[in-house]
């Protein structure tokens, strides 16, 4: 088959929609398969088909094809030589997957398997795979500029993709903070880098989230930062202190222990006063007056 005979006929098949559609997901430098399997038929004769692996965009790009009698890789796009391969075997059992290798953020696309009788040139296949490509994108740092009235956060994030969702959360209550200025950079490979400011209102017990979402790896990365104000130098502005790294001071344990003494001390100095004032009781009423006591109550009810 002649060079513009098979383009055509590339451009031909990349209007037809596809029978079969997955989603297949990826990570940078990775290798992934994109499949496409026959559901029916189990063997084919490599000598009668031929095999298209291209993009669905227009013009598509030729990313492997198999054409008996031909040195079919001619007609792939430079961008994907020594990079896809189909295996002969697997065909024959009709597992007409492509082996992508060292993928890249511009592989995320869609591609379409095609299946044809050389013959006839009648579709025995329709295949169509979606691409995801995905790069973890760098644990946030977080920083903070502070004044007597506001609170200045900033948020950095590298090397990921897809391009990322930036959230700024308050803790306090799990609500949704606009950021005032955010700046997403893409370098020479295609992966993003994320710079996001949020300037608030300064009170007390602050405690911020942001939050960075990559929407391919249904995965969020969360940094907060939680701060409480304290009084030193004289400069006027407020000090903070990070809430998980927050040094417990020692003299805090020396005075509860010394508070703990002196409460055991009090109660035994109590329990001493009571136990005295009991003994004296039963001593006074226990004891046997004679006569005289007799004579005391006689007089206390004598009324002539």
């Amino acid at each position: 088959m002649s060079l513009k005979r098979t383009e055509c006929l590339l451009l031909f098949l990349a209007a037809l929609r596809a029978v079969i559609m997955k989603e297949i997901h990826g990570m940078v430098g990775d290798n992934v398969e994109l499949s496409c399997i026959s559901p029916i038929q189990r063997h084919f004769d490599l000598q009668n088909i031929h095999v298209y692996w291209q993009t669905t965009k227009t013009p598509p790009e030729s990313v492997k094809s198999y054409i008996p009698g031909e040195n079919s890789s001619q007609y792939d796009d430079s961008k994907y030589k020594n990079r896809a391969s189909l295996t002969p075997e697997k065909m024959e059992r009709g597992d007409f997957s492509l082996l992508l290798s060292n993928i890249t953020t511009k592989d995320e696309q869609e591609f379409v398997c095609i299946v044809l009788n050389k013959s006839s040139f009648g579709i025995l296949l329709q295949s169509e795979v979606t691409l995801r490509v995905a790069a973890n994108f760098s644990v946030p740092v977080v920083a903070q500029e502070t004044n007597n009235t506001e609170v200045t956060f900033t948020c950095t994030s590298h090397n990921g993709f897809p391009e990322p969702k930036v959230y700024w959360v308050n803790k306090t209550d799990n609500s949704l903070l606009n950021h005032t200025l955010q700046t997403v950079t893409k370098n020479e490979k295609g992966l993003f880098s994320v710079y996001s400011v949020l300037t608030i209102e300064w009170t007390p017990n602050i405690s911020i989230e942001c939050c960075i979402e990559n929407v391919n790896l249904q995965q969020n990365l969360t940094v907060w930062k939680g701060f409480l104000p304290s009084l030193g130098g004289n400069t006027g502005q407020l000090k903070f202190t990070t809430i998980p790294n927050e040094p417990r001071p020692p003299e805090t344990t020396s005075n509860t222990a010394l508070f703990i003494i002196i409460g055991i001390l009090f109660v035994v100095l109590v329990a001493a006063i009571i136990s005295r004032q009991l003994c004296k009781k039963r001593h006074h009423y226990g004891h046997y007056t004679g006569p005289q006591r007799n004579t005391e109550m006689a007089e206390a009810i004598d009324y002539s």
